[in-house]
């Protein structure tokens, strides 16, 4: 998938140099999304994004975003500079195409995920729910059976049942070690999320999803944030 960094970048900047006070801006609502495989996670937030009218920014967008080079120096040093402490040393790494240094990475990371803060998004993976806490974003956990997302997969990459297995093992702990060694944080630890949903005996994603719209209409989305739209 070609990814336009440049043109998100923008977007982040444009979005954080506005303020949220400001007459006729619009703050639209932030949810993060974490997710085992097999559980739905990346429907479920295609389907979510659409009923919000939000943009998805998934792992693969947000690494991008804080590694690749091929950006502007001004617009970074900007939307840096706005939600970021002066202390963090990442942009020069990142926009000289040397290789980062995980603490650059980290730094990177977090502020990119503050940017979408300002913006309104929905975050997939990549310790969202870590970097967004005590913030006014719904944080969501996905999780199943070993069972019933294997069969998922499996079916999905026409995978054998045991082959699926062993790939959901291996991707879960791949994700849990990531969020681990970010954030020194447990990734099945309930207390870091607002909601965890078991997806095993949901017939349709869209079940789902009206659980999640219910959910921020409950916690006082809809007062705190503009921009929900219903069916």
């Amino acid at each position: 998938m070609s990814i336009d960094v440049q043109g998100v970048i923008q977007a982040l900047s444009r979005a954080v140099e506005v303020s949220p006070g400001d007459k006729g801006h619009t703050l639209y609502p932030v949810i993060t999304i974490s997710r085992d495989l097999g559980t739905g996670g990346e429907e479920i937030s295609r389907l979510l994004a659409e009923r919000l009218g939000l943009d998805i920014y998934d792992e693969n967008i947000i690494d991008a975003i804080a590694q690749r080079s091929e950006v502007n120096k001004n617009v970074l040093k900007t939307l840096h500079e706005k939600v970021s402490s002066a202390s963090d040393s990442w942009l020069y790494a990142m926009v000289t195409g040397k290789n980062v240094s995980r603490t650059d990475y980290i730094n990177a990371l977090v502020t990119v995920i503050r940017c979408i803060y300002h913006k309104g998004g929905i975050v997939i993976g990549r310790g969202g729910h870590v970097v967004l806490q005590g913030r006014d974003v719904l944080r969501v956990r996905l999780t199943g059976s070993n069972e019933a997302c294997a069969r998922r997969v499996a079916h999905r990459e026409r995978l054998s049942l045991s082959e699926a297995k062993a790939r959901c093992k291996e991707v879960n702990q791949e994700r849990a070690k990531f969020v681990w060694n970010m954030f020194g944080s447990r990734l099945n630890d309930p207390t870091n999320f607002d909601l965890t949903i078991n997806t095993d005996h949901f017939a349709h994603y869209e079940q789902v999803v009206e659980i999640l719209l219910r959910s921020m209409e409950m916690m006082g989305f809809s007062q705190r944030r503009t921009g929900m739209t219903s069916r």
